[in-house]
């Protein structure tokens, strides 16, 4: 099993207005080329829907030394960690045209039938990774600890939004967050990024979303009885 690496150029629509990386080009980034690593491992998009299950992810976090800028060159690197039961560690590193790893990342995703949307274990599934330690990883992330909140709105999941699987794509809650929170208005780029999904957010309907500013954390927050999604960004 090797790291999978791909070389790219930052383009205008990577950017945003301060011609810096806008969050959700980076995890889109990241999608990608998790994507094209998994079909190298023979568990890409085709291969597992004819399985009838889907990749979802559960939860990243981001850590980001600078954030890169517009036709910057930059290569992008990601491994899997080792499978525990359902779950599939999966590490990116980013660096500059030096060598510098300006941003890690670490994620934790899952394996689930497409039709109960219910997760399957690595034993049904028969995609089980012994995973690469490179010294590079950051800690797998875990749920946020704490959130604060004190604007409201309502939200409809549009079309545009909607991915392969049927619900709103996860790089997708990252144009929510630029779109309310003040640093990301101001010019200023993320530090640490936390985010979990708990469940889908589906085409058309409509949901609560719930955000706050608190000494430098920005917290946003999303779903109906229970949170469908919650994300904590460090300014």
């Amino acid at each position: 099993m090797e790291i999978y690496s791909e070389n790219y150029q930052l383009k205008s629509r990577d950017v945003n207005m301060y011609r810096t990386l806008r969050m959700s080009a980076l995890f889109e980034i990241m999608q990608e080329t998790a994507t094209e690593h998994s079909e190298i491992l023979g568990s890409g998009i085709d291969v597992i829907r004819a399985r009838n299950l889907m990749w979802v992810l559960a939860l990243q976090s981001v850590e980001i030394a600078r954030m890169p800028r517009y036709r910057e060159q930059i290569r992008i690197e990601t491994w899997p960690g080792r499978t525990v039961h359902s779950l599939y560690p999966r590490y990116h590193c980013i660096s500059d045209s030096e060598d510098n790893c300006i941003i890690r990342s670490s994620a934790i995703w899952t394996l689930a039938d497409i039709e109960e949307r219910k997760l399957v274990s690595s034993s049904q599934s028969g995609f089980d990774y012994e995973g690469i330690k490179t010294g590079k990883e950051i800690s797998l992330p875990r749920p946020p600890r704490s959130f604060y909140t004190s604007e409201t709105m309502s939200f409809t999941v549009p079309l545009s939004y909607i991915d392969m699987n049927g619900h709103m794509n996860n790089t997708r809650y990252f144009d929510l967050a630029e779109n309310v929170f003040s640093p990301a208005k101001e010019g200023l780029s993320p530090i640490r990024i936390l985010i979990e999904y708990s469940s889908e957010l589906r085409l058309g309907e409509s949901y609560d979303i719930a955000w706050g500013e608190k000494d430098g954390h920005c917290y946003l927050m999303g779903g109906r009885e229970k949170p469908s999604f919650r994300l904590v960004v460090d300014y």
